[in-house]
């Protein structure tokens, strides 16, 4: 077999090629890769944002819920911006020579040998600003207006799901309303305001209820459409709310001191009323009510009051248990616990979206005025 030596122009020709070569396949890969920012790099991303910013902020509502329970202070971070820079490149050079001994003694052939890297690195930002604040404090304790309990009827939600959770009292009937603040130590009144949201949601599937604003007015009003009179439902109806016989409409208005038979005099929660009447619902470990840390609510009797079961525990099953359950739909980790609702729990679901929805839209208005994040967290991701 024969031997060549190369000349030093040749050597040098096959090292800048090879040097090349590489060069080109390492621009070729970070082009590749550069494609991914644009419309490909949308549709990998966005999904995972936004699957953790609405794990993140459920997490925050039933973390607060919880604290309001124990009664801690809530606090809600809003996150007022998510940015992410992308970085693409290589490194490259020549490494040590590489020694191959000439098998007939000829001076050894020497060939440098390039490497390169290539480097892609994602850098996200989050932004985070507390809710707090006078306007803040002051959408919180304000009454849930009426135009958005018509809102969210209107929007598809059950009327005994939103006037259980949004009205406090209706015609001097009692909605647990010594429930809208800490937990009270006395078993609260709600049995016959329930019966009452019940019979209503009956009429509204059977297409007898209407609830809407008047045309000249411009009040809300809530209409009995097609039912007579002497009908079972109305007559436990005016039983309950103490409304006048021959009438089909009654319209809402807020002056709950006056009581009108005519209409329906309505007391509204606040939006940190409801978060107070749903806290409740909250179940806590054994060794936390024996020692004191949450208030026992009692009735006449001096018998246990079992929220989990009654007022606010229809409207929302908040478990706990020492380790994460495989089933939970969300959960939070607080005093040693986690708390968490059911996935297979639809009604309590339904009502914790509820609530999220009603946060926004009650507490919306104020967040969007603060403008000045209070952290901003980088995180590199490589």
């Amino acid at each position: 077999m024969a031997f060549f030596r190369f000349s030093r122009r040749q050597r040098k020709w096959r090292i800048m090629k090879k040097f090349v070569d590489t060069l080109v396949i390492a621009a070729v890969l970070t082009c590749t890769g550069c494609s991914s920012v644009g419309p490909r790099g949308m549709r990998n991303v966005h999904p995972e944002y936004n699957d953790a910013l609405t794990s993140v902020l459920d997490q925050q509502l039933l973390n607060n819920l919880v604290r309001l329970k124990y009664r801690e202070n809530p606090l809600f971070l809003e996150v007022s911006n998510i940015t992410e820079s992308r970085n693409f490149g290589f490194e490259g050079g020549l490494g040590n020579c590489r020694w191959f001994p000439h098998p007939q003694g000829i001076a050894n052939a020497n060939y440098l040998s390039p490497n390169f890297k290539l480097m892609n690195t994602q850098t996200p930002t989050v932004s985070y600003h507390p809710l707090r604040g006078k306007e803040f404090i002051q959408h919180l304790m304000t009454p849930i207006p009426f135009s958005a309990v018509l809102l969210m009827s209107q929007s598809g939600w059950k009327l005994e799901r939103v006037f259980d959770l949004c009205i406090e009292k209706m015609n001097g009937v009692d909605n647990a309303s010594n429930a809208s603040g800490p937990t009270p130590r006395i078993k609260p009144d709600y049995e016959d305001f329930y019966r009452m949201t019940s019979l209503l949601q009956k009429l509204q599937y059977e297409h007898k209820l209407a609830l809407g604003f008047d045309d000249g007015s411009k009040a809300v009003v809530l209409r009995f459409l097609n039912i007579s009179d002497n009908s079972p439902e109305m007559r436990e109806l005016r039983e309950i709310l103490d409304l006048e016989g021959g009438r089909n409409e009654f319209f809402f208005q807020d002056n709950f001191l006056s009581v009108s038979r005519r209409g329906l005099s309505v007391r509204m929660r606040s939006l940190m009323g409801l978060l107070f009447y749903l806290s409740h619902a909250v179940e806590v470990p054994q060794e936390d009510i024996d020692s004191g840390k949450v208030m026992t609510t009692v009735d006449a009797d001096g018998n246990v009051f079992d929220w989990a079961k009654n007022a606010s525990g229809k409207m929302i099953n908040i478990k706990c248990s020492k380790t994460l359950p495989a089933n939970a739909f969300i959960a939070t980790h607080h005093r040693g616990h986690w708390f968490y609702i059911s996935d297979d729990d639809l009604h309590s679901k339904s009502t914790f979206m509820f609530v999220s929805y009603l946060f926004n839209l009650q507490a919306g208005e104020a967040s969007a005025q603060v403008v000045a994040p209070l952290l901003t967290i980088p995180t590199s991701v490589k």
